[in-house]
């Protein structure tokens, strides 16, 4: 069956098994309209104990283009790279913090945009997928298509400024309308959502990036609508605000509306000037507090003083293909005042077990306020408000260490490895 609807209002008959269905379409907007479940046509793009397959199909329009659902994706082109694993139980990867996570990495992940430039480290996560530009290159795919919640790290050398383009999918059971099995029904809207956070390679580094407002997203695919009268359009925003999302038990005339996407999204030159601001969406309404591939992570994506939110199109449950734009103008630099006192020893370098830290006998013990030191990921892994000559190394993984050492009037930092 082949369903066409008059964009107009008037009164439309769909044949089924002879017997005319007439209903009235009230639908007035941009899209491709399809209607009812895709036809399958890869089964699972990966294969994980207790996660949720990851199928791809498609569907044909009123218009009779052909849409493949939820999105076209590269995930089977092994071109483009995967990206690192911050978090990622289906291969037992499923480390506490980003430093650990880091120390596996030996470089060969870093892409290269331009070799003057510096190296970006990016740590995302997706509900559910991403396919990741800059600067038109490709620089990492997610890992799992669907489910279980996994996270990411992608890195890169490029020149300032830079511009990021991000691919995203919030997969769904049952292909072409957008819905999932959830608290025993059949057909529940999921949700959307991503979030990201770009250091710098100074140590401790600084934030480039966060997700949030001030970047740019646009829907591509909303599904389910049961009401075709429901979305508008607003100049380049496509609404869907006033559509309900309501579970059921039965989606088969459920409604999507489909997009094309640009060819050439993922470019510096793309002129995104039109597209709506990214709309920013709270941990709790993207639920991801009982998930360890983002709260083991919470100093990366939930930093005090620059915190990164999640983003989305501007309905997080019924938009299902999203991509999302930024670019990075911003300059890092190190905001040190001193980096060398020759009143104050630390030795040795490069250490074992202890850290020795030593006065002249121009200072008073008095004089130090705190003793930070930092891996080279930004996480403090040490901290005490009192000076201590000798500190305990025993729990240090080998690498590059920044110690902070705070004064009365000024800080100074000194560089330590840890063998």
């Amino acid at each position: 069956m082949t369903p066409r609807y008059n964009l107009t209002g008037k009164i439309v008959c769909l044949l089924l098994l002879a017997i005319p269905i007439c209903a009235k379409a009230q639908y007035t907007g941009t899209a491709s309209v399809t209607q009812g479940v895709a036809t399958i046509v890869t089964p699972n793009l990966y294969e994980c104990t207790g996660g949720r397959k990851g199928a791809i199909g498609t569907i044909t329009a009123t218009d009779n283009t052909v849409w493949t659902v939820p999105a076209v994706v590269q995930y089977m082109d092994f071109k483009f790279p995967f990206a690192s694993d911050l978090y990622n139980e289906c291969k037992g990867f499923e480390y506490p913090t980003a430093g650990v996570a880091l120390s596996k990495l030996d470089g060969s992940d870093v892409i290269t945009i331009d070799s003057t430039g510096e190296v970006v480290t990016g740590f995302i996560f997706a509900d559910n997928y991403f396919e990741m530009y800059v600067n038109g290159k490709q620089i990492g795919k997610d890992n799992v298509p669907y489910t279980p919640f996994n996270s990411s790290i992608v890195r890169f050398r490029v020149k300032m400024p830079f511009t990021i383009a991000m691919h995203l999918v919030d997969w769904e059971e049952n292909l072409g309308i957008g819905t999932e099995a959830m608290g025993g029904t059949p057909h529940h809207d999921g949700d959307g959502g991503m979030v990201a956070v770009f250091y710098d390679e100074n140590v401790p580094p600084n934030i480039l990036a966060t997700t949030g407002a001030d970047w740019k997203a646009q829907t591509f695919y909303t599904s389910p609508i049961i009401d075709l009268s429901c979305p508008t359009e607003n100049g380049s925003m496509r609404l869907s605000d006033k559509c309900t999302t309501q579970d059921s038990n039965d989606g088969s005339k459920y409604y999507a509306l489909h997009w094309a996407v640009p060819t050439t999204w993922m470019n510096t030159d793309f002129d995104d000037s039109s597209w709506p601001a990214a709309s920013t969406f709270a941990n709790s309404m993207v639920g991801v507090d009982n998930k360890k591939s983002y709260t083991n992570f919470t100093a990366q994506f939930d930093n005090p003083s620059n915190d990164a939110q999640f983003i989305w199109s501007t309905n997080l449950i019924l938009d299902n293909e999203v991509i999302v734009r930024k670019t990075v103008t911003k300059t890092s630099s190190v905001s040190e005042t001193k980096t060398e006192d020759d009143r104050i020893s630390t030795y040795p370098n490069p250490a074992g077990n202890t850290l020795n830290i030593s006065l002249d006998n121009t200072m008073k013990l008095n004089d130090i306020h705190t003793i930070s030191i930092y891996n080279s990921y930004g996480e403090k892994v040490y901290a005490s408000n009192t000076y201590s000559p000798v500190i305990s190394l025993e729990h240090f993984t080998s690498g590059l260490y920044l110690i902070k050492i705070q004064f009365s009037k000024y800080q100074i930092t000194k560089k330590l490895i840890v063998q």
